[in-house]
């Protein structure tokens, strides 16, 4: 198993353990998103954004929230290709199963806070309890597939989603996460925290993760927990290594 507590040790075995070769045989490509050439591991090297996917004792009860990673940013050119979670708790209403469906934000300075902006939704997928990490393909089907500057992130809702970002099917919460959030870096080490927002829908509907949607501490569409937790989730990306 490539995951420790260790947050940093827990990213490079992962890198020692995989290549991009290998990620995209699994998922059936061999290009990476906005690339016109065939992929090569000396081409591109793996890159991962998030928290370590250590047993956190908490999953979500209210259905369809949002959660984003608020502790750092994806490189400029990340070819999103995994999103990586555990999920090895059950939810409160007593369910072993959900939906996970990964997201792309971009991230702007309001006045007094930070507002995240839906640029990318990923397929979702229907996912079930399992005491080891678990990974499903990253892969954006609407919006924005390749981070253009340093202020993206991503995130993830519990439901699948149509094109328009609308629930089709919901769930609790599928991904452990701990409150308030773990102090130290993420898995991406200096300059990253284990920050997550989550949303404060419930009750009410559940939001809608349609592109150019917003989310913020206030001033936005929608609005978050006053909390900031830690999630046992990360992304993991390629970008192309200098020439």
């Amino acid at each position: 198993m490539f995951f420790t507590n260790r947050t940093k040790i827990e990213f490079r075995e992962f890198v020692v353990g995989c290549s991009i070769g290998l990620l995209l045989t699994a998922f059936g490509s061999s290009a990476l998103a906005g690339d016109n050439t065939t992929t090569s591991a000396a081409s591109y090297k793996l890159v991962g954004e998030g928290s370590t996917l250590t047993h956190r004792s908490n999953v979500d009860g209210d259905p369809a929230q949002v959660y984003i990673y608020s502790g750092g940013t994806l490189p400029i050119g990340t070819n999103l290709l995994e999103f990586k979670y555990l999920f090895d708790t059950m939810s409160p209403a007593g369910t072993t199963s959900g939906y996970i469906t990964p997201l792309l934000f971009e991230r702007t300075a309001g006045e007094t806070n930070t507002v995240y902006t839906v640029v990318g939704i990923g397929r979702g997928f229907e996912v079930a309890l399992n005491s080891a990490p678990q990974t499903i393909p990253f892969e954006v089907i609407e919006g924005l597939k390749v981070p253009q500057n340093d202020y993206f992130t991503f995130g993830f809702t519990n439901a699948i989603v149509n094109l328009s970002g609308v629930s089709v099917l919901t769930s609790p919460g599928a991904v452990d996460f701990g409150q308030p959030a773990d102090a130290g870096e993420g898995v991406s080490g200096t300059g990253s925290t284990n920050d997550w927002a989550a949303t404060a829908t419930s009750p009410g509907p559940s939001p809608v993760v349609a592109l150019g949607t917003t989310f913020s501490t206030s001033g936005a569409d929608y609005s978050f927990w006053p909390l900031s937790r830690t999630y046992s989730g990360l992304a993991i990306g390629a970008i192309p290594n200098p020439q």
